[in-house]
């Protein structure tokens, strides 16, 4: 497998870890159904884009390399922090959409930096990058 299309697939691997440990945490935290719903589906998104990108560098005897330790525990002291502040549905959409804006910016800046992937893991990373512009829309019917 070409070094651009591992690279490009890594991408999605730890954006897709990164949203599935928040979504996770999130779950504990709201009680608002019409949040739950949009957890679920945000959470069922990324475990399946995860499994595809895994699912792919493997193929090729490739390993995943996804998010390093201190990134995902920031990420989840961050979390903690805002939500002890105010866990309301508001804010929780807000951190939320600021994610998935932070996932669309990322994918787009993969996808440029590896224009040479293979056309299987440009679909996948631009699943990922639709999928999370979808839900930063959504989102904001919440805020």
């Amino acid at each position: 497998m070409d070094k651009e299309t591992v690279t490009l697939l890594n991408e999605v691997v730890k954006n897709t870890e990164m949203g599935k440990n928040t979504v996770s945490q999130l779950l504990d935290v709201t009680e608002d159904e019409r949040l739950l719903d949009h957890l679920h589906t945000q959470l069922d998104t990324y475990e399946d884009l995860s499994r595809r990108a895994h699912a792919m560098l493997a193929v090729d005897g490739e390993e995943a390399q996804g998010a390093g330790l201190m990134a995902k525990m920031g990420a989840k002291m961050g979390v903690t922090m805002q939500t002890m502040r105010d866990s309301s549905t508001r804010q929780i959409a807000k951190m939320l959409r600021e994610g998935a804006c932070v996932g669309v910016s990322d994918m787009t800046i993969a996808l440029k930096d590896n224009p040479d992937a293979n056309p299987g893991a440009v679909a996948l990373a631009e699943r990922l990058q639709s999928a999370e512009n979808t839900y930063a829309q959504q989102l904001e019917s919440l805020l």
